[in-house]
């Protein structure tokens, strides 16, 4: 964002706020533990119950209509019916979006987001710090996994801006049929790339006029991802694009696209809509949440191909090891008029009753219960004989420092990939341009 546009969303940010009355409660509730365990007394409040609507923004993750209602239009209908949770927009998780809603002055009161996506947000002072709101509405974060924790803590040192209610891992999705119909032994659990690479290779075929293909490895960021390394050097704010992890991981991908048949005219990528909907696509290697998620939907419709899950692949190096700790959840807006109403709804999703609803419901919990973990897709009859075992192999890793720029250096990242399938460009020159680029955009961030 250059520096004139960054001063116009501040002044934009600080009227609403202004506006708003947005000063955040600060005054506890009744005894509560903190994640210290110490306990702080503090007299009772009350949460108005007056019916109030509030609007709820999808920041960058994927939100299906299924898993709106039934995991926050039904509980909130039973549990509080003076609230209303309007879907308002889903966004790309882009500053620039965001922006937006600033400049019309209509920001939501609650944003469903991951910490991935979180540095946006941050960028334009979006989220209220939700300590004193977890001290007054008694959230005993002791209960939840230390890790994600310690991911949100992570975001911005002495906040906790986001409430998460489940946490995601790598997985890799594949198409039953399709091996079925070519002969070839499915994938197994423990795969590495190159194992990968060869069983794409058989499934990249032309047949009865249609183009198969073996394999779509999505985004290079998401096979670094089990290494934690970072977008930013936060030493000198240099991109950690140019390095030989992301060469090794381009060479994955130019791979592919020299896989005859792959490349289409101007076509180089296929997942999601390729393996789900037009079920033309082997194996995709993906984040399970939103895989899954986008399965259970196409199920419900009766669109879903036959499909089974492997442990995310990987190289001989970081064999064993799982994506990094994704913590998704939720944020409440500086500006929203409805702060208490907003963390009935937080409070309620990191409940246990709902955690078990969300856990039945194939989302992975974020509570340390194992009565919780348990229940795990027992609500969804179609995973009963899937390998969703896949999804907990693995422990995550830890998730690399986040920077202000990690997004423009992701996407930058992410644009490699035409500039190799397409522009046909060597991997020394891609990562060399992308470095300089990335460099560019993080020198016009911290202006």
């Amino acid at each position: 964002m250059n520096p004139s546009l960054k001063a116009f969303t501040a002044l934009l940010l600080t009227a609403s706020l202004a506006l708003s009355g947005c000063s955040s409660t600060k005054s506890p509730s009744s005894a509560a533990p903190d994640d210290s365990g110490k306990k702080e007394a503090a007299p009772a409040f009350t949460v108005p119950t007056d019916p109030v609507t509030l609007k709820l923004l999808v920041h960058g993750v994927s939100l299906s209509d299924v898993d709106f209602q039934t995991f926050y239009v039904e509980p909130l209908k039973k549990k509080y019916p003076h609230i209303t949770l309007e879907l308002q927009t889903k966004t790309n998780g882009t500053a620039a979006a965001l922006e937006k809603l600033i400049a019309a002055n209509d920001l939501p009161d609650i944003i469903l987001l991951d910490n991935d996506w979180y540095m946006p947000l941050k960028q334009l002072g979006i989220p209220e710090d939700l300590t004193d709101l977890i001290k007054k509405f008694q959230i005993d974060l002791t209960k939840l996994d230390p890790q994600t924790v310690q991911t949100v803590r992570g975001l911005e040192p002495g906040k906790f801006p986001l409430m998460p209610y489940y946490q995601s891992a790598g997985a890799m999705f594949y198409n039953k049929d399709l091996f079925n119909k070519f002969g070839v032994p499915y994938p197994k659990d423990d795969m590495q790339w190159p194992a990968v690479m060869e069983l794409a290779r058989k499934m990249t075929r032309m047949q009865d006029g249609v183009q198969y293909i073996g394999v779509d490895l999505r985004l290079p960021d998401h096979l670094v991802s089990p290494y934690s390394q970072p977008f930013v050097d936060p030493k000198t704010n240099k991109a950690l694009v140019d390095i030989p992890l992301y060469k090794r991981v381009l060479e994955l991908f130019d791979q592919m696209y020299n896989m005859p048949g792959f490349v289409s005219g101007k076509t180089y990528a296929y997942a999601p809509d390729g393996f789900i909907k037009d079920k033309m696509v082997a194996m995709v290697p993906d984040w399970y949440s939103k895989t899954l998620s986008d399965l259970v939907q196409a199920q419900a419709n009766g669109m879903a191909p036959d499909w089974d899950l492997v442990t995310n692949p990987t190289f001989d190096d970081s064999a064993g090891k799982g994506r990094h700790a994704i913590a998704g959840g939720l944020a409440i807006s500086k500006t929203s008029k409805h702060k208490d109403q907003a963390m009935l709804v937080l409070q309620m999703m990191a409940s246990r009753e709902e955690q078990v609803l969300l856990s039945s419901n194939a989302k992975v919990t974020i509570m340390n219960d194992d009565g919780v973990k348990k229940a795990f897709g027992t609500a969804i009859p179609a995973l009963k004989d899937k390998n969703t075992a896949a999804i907990f192999k693995y422990p995550a890793s830890a998730t690399p420092p986040a920077n202000i720029a990690d997004k423009e250096v992701q996407a930058i990242i992410r644009a490699m990939r035409k500039d190799i399938a397409i522009d046909k460009k060597d991997i020394n020159t891609v990562l060399r341009e992308a470095q300089e680029k990335a460099d560019k955009k993080i020198a016009e961030l911290m202006q």
